[in-house]
């Protein structure tokens, strides 16, 4: 994901950018070009072009397919203002939709009910969603200064996850850590607004999640590899993993995790059957960032302990082959 390339010295850069890293489906937000000017972009490595104007110069979105994917597009849908665009069809023979959006400077309640409806639309497909949402998913984490608020765009990152069974891919992977997308040249601060968004179901088809350098336009990239293979006529129903169940300190993250649900959904709660589907997703999704976490703590511990076995040989050897060194 990138945003802003009106400027064709920074559509050449990301272009080429993209085309360097072998980018399989790239998606471009705030493009500000008309759909003249995104022919522009159909050059070189893309395949496939798929775009939503900008409205005056503002928002503007893209996608991009490099030639040689198997992507069959179904329907198109988007509105209006060149701030969303979704495919569906058929990735790699698999049935997808794929999304990209750039979120208003300032969210509100009818743009987010918009998105809302139009991935319930979509029924039981699998979704990928990336964009430069303007928003941050934690206030805390997720902004240089934490604890400064939510923002102008609110709560609406976690109320849109918790009401369409989405997770915020990069932090599935990388929890607790801190990283950022974008500087403000205002305030000198940093904050993370480009997001991948996946539907639950897929997140153990994620192999990688990375944000690439702010250089262009105060964004930077961000990437995700995603094994598709089986992910709907292959996909065994999750299940809840046995080793959790023992885990003290899982059952207190879990309890704090639920905690501060049923605080940030306490509006939903007249509404119990969308209450109450909303929250497996999200402790579903929280228990796999969690697994994932714990998991690759242990397999860094075992690699130190291997390396600390291989340390012990050789000393060893070089203390058994010391004799032998001196008599020779």
């Amino acid at each position: 994901m990138w945003g802003g390339i009106h400027s064709p010295v920074k559509r050449k850069k990301i272009l080429a950018t993209l085309n360097r890293h072998k980018v399989a489906i790239a998606m471009l937000q705030e493009t500000h070009l008309d759909s003249t000017e995104h022919l522009k972009l159909k050059t070189g490595w893309v395949g496939q072009l798929y775009e939503n104007p900008a409205l005056g110069r503002k928002a503007g979105v893209a996608i991009l397919v490099r030639k040689g994917v198997d992507l069959e597009v179904d329907s198109v849908f988007q509105d209006q203002g060149g701030h969303y665009l979704f495919l569906k069809g058929k990735l790699e023979g698999v049935e997808l939709v794929l999304g990209t959006i750039y979120g208003p400077n300032r969210w509100d309640g009818d743009f987010l009910k918009l998105i809302q409806r139009q991935i319930q639309s979509f029924g039981a497909a699998s979704l990928i969603l990336g964009g430069d949402l303007n928003a941050v998913m934690d206030p805390v984490e997720d902004r240089s200064q934490g604890g400064g608020g939510w923002g102008t765009g609110g709560r609406v990152l976690p109320t849109l996850c918790a009401s369409c069974s989405l997770i915020d891919v990069w932090r599935s992977l990388h929890p607790g850590e801190r990283d950022y997308t974008h500087k403000s040249r205002a305030h000198g601060t940093f904050s993370r607004l480009d997001y991948f968004l996946a539907s639950d179901n897929l997140v153990c088809k994620i192999l990688k999640a990375e944000h690439g350098p702010i250089e262009i336009f105060y964004h930077a990239w961000v990437t995700m590899e995603l094994r598709l293979r089986g992910i709907l006529s292959d996909r065994a129903p999750w299940r809840f993993p046995r080793d959790m169940y023992g885990d003290f300190h899982y059952e207190a993250h879990i309890k704090k995790q639920w905690q501060w649900y049923v605080q940030e959904n306490k509006f939903y709660r007249d509404n119990p059957v969308l209450f109450w589907e909303a929250a497996k997703a999200v402790l579903r999704g929280i228990t796999i960032s969690y697994v994932i976490h714990k998991r690759k703590a242990r397999d860094l511990e075992i690699l130190r302990l291997e390396r600390l076995v291989d340390s012990i040989v050789i000393d060893m050897l070089d203390f058994l082959l010391l004799p032998i060194k001196k008599f020779i």
